[in-house]
């Protein structure tokens, strides 16, 4: 054993001891009245819902100060949000002095939350899917937890009425929490000179200009599975080509929870990227043209564009015993696939038309208020709890 390692041996548990210690003695320090701090999952990336809100900050010139934990000190965050590594001592002490904590993970959280600090959670998926919290099949320690954290938070961003209902009936929302319907910020993009942002990124990622993109984008099984994903994409770039006359790559972008235990179980070349990689799948849509998903909702989210979306889930009969679908699953209007010939009928006879007002039908019945504005109406809020 390297000496090291021996060092590291000994000074892990002492500072474990230490860390534990500051969760309770940090309580006692005043807060810091205008300090947000920002937790993606456990200490991801600058993405979702969370970097738009802090980019609408930042463009209206606030003076917050900003604090992004996370696990690995060369994550890229832009100035002025301060980088704090996560379960260390320092992030003890930013979210002791918060006073207002943003995540978007039902995890727990090293603080304990005192008067006037406000937890504000902000959901990482829209609700039209998958069952989660008390309609899912999730084991009691999750459950546990879950509770806990709901009873912590004092409001809850819903992006629309649907929604709203859904965190009412299955998130334990306390009695003291709002949920604020602001839509999700990291959908506003998608409504303001997309041709523009489109442009730039496929220049960015080096795609050719007569070269359309189709996204595949499954999200993860609690059995950890790699049956599911059984999608021949270069069969779908072959039908997407027949049916258009352009050409077409496919984008594959695999759930953090299914890249831990597994590998891509796909070969990778000139026509099919491994995107699973790139820190924002919410920026990447931008340059996609057609989504094929199963029950992620990145199809909700890439739909406000009005562009494509089918579902190929050759498993739904079994992931709704396992982990549960909602009955709006069924009332998407997205053609639902359970056979790669299906997608291919699928492909072969979509009619735009046709499915541009099943887009309005489908609306009427979601309520989402996003309108390109979200992020505005979240930090307008936001404004009111740090001001007064």
């Amino acid at each position: 054993m390297s000496l090291v390692r021996k060092l590291k041996n000994i000074i892990e548990p002492t500072y474990k001891v230490i860390y534990h210690w500051c969760i309770t003695l940090f309580y006692y320090l005043p807060i810091r009245k205008g300090k947000i701090v920002f937790i993606q999952g456990v200490g991801g990336g600058y993405r979702c819902n969370l970097k738009y809100i802090a980019q609408e900050i930042i463009r209206q010139g606030l003076p917050y100060d900003l604090v992004w934990l996370v696990q690995f000190m060369d994550t890229d965050i832009p100035a002025p949000i301060r980088k704090v590594k996560y379960n260390r001592i320092r992030a003890v002490y930013e979210l002791a002095t918060a006073h207002v904590f943003v995540n978007n993970s039902k995890s727990l959280y090293p603080v304990r939350k005192k008067q006037g600090q406000n937890f504000i959670y902000v959901p990482h998926g829209q609700p039209g899917c998958k069952c989660a919290e008390a309609d899912a099949n999730l084991p009691e320690t999750w459950i546990k937890n879950s509770k806990q954290h709901s009873a912590l938070t004092d409001i809850f961003v819903s992006m629309g009425t649907y929604h709203t209902q859904v965190l009412k009936d299955t998130f334990w929302v306390p009695a003291h929490a709002e949920i604020w319907e602001t839509g999700f910020p990291r959908n506003d993009q998608y409504y303001h000179d997309t041709a523009t942002h489109r442009s730039q990124l496929r220049q960015q990622l080096h795609i050719p200009e007569d070269t359309r993109i189709v996204l595949y984008a499954p999200t993860f099984r609690d059995n950890n599975t790699v049956e599911a994903y059984n999608l021949d994409l270069h069969r779908v770039l072959d039908t997407l080509q027949t049916k258009t006359g352009d050409k077409w790559m496919a984008f594959i972008t695999l759930h953090p929870n299914f890249i831990w235990f597994k590998k891509p179980p796909y070969k990778f070349d000139e026509r099919v990227w491994d995107m699973s990689q790139y820190e924002d799948i919410h920026e990447l849509l931008l340059a996609v043209d057609v989504v094929i998903s199963d029950y992620s909702s990145v199809s909700l989210d890439f739909a406000n564009m009005r562009r494509p979306v089918f579902l190929y889930a050759s498993d739904v009969d079994e992931y709704n015993k396992m982990r549960g679908l909602k009955p709006m699953y069924f009332q998407m209007p997205f053609p639902l696939c359970k056979t790669i010939d299906e997608l291919e009928s699928a492909i072969m006879s979509f009619d735009s038309t046709k499915y541009q007002q099943r887009l309005d039908t489908f609306s009427l019945i979601y309520g989402s208020v996003e309108d390109g504005h979200s992020a505005e109406r979240f930090v307008k809020r936001l404004n009111n709890i740090v001001t007064q």
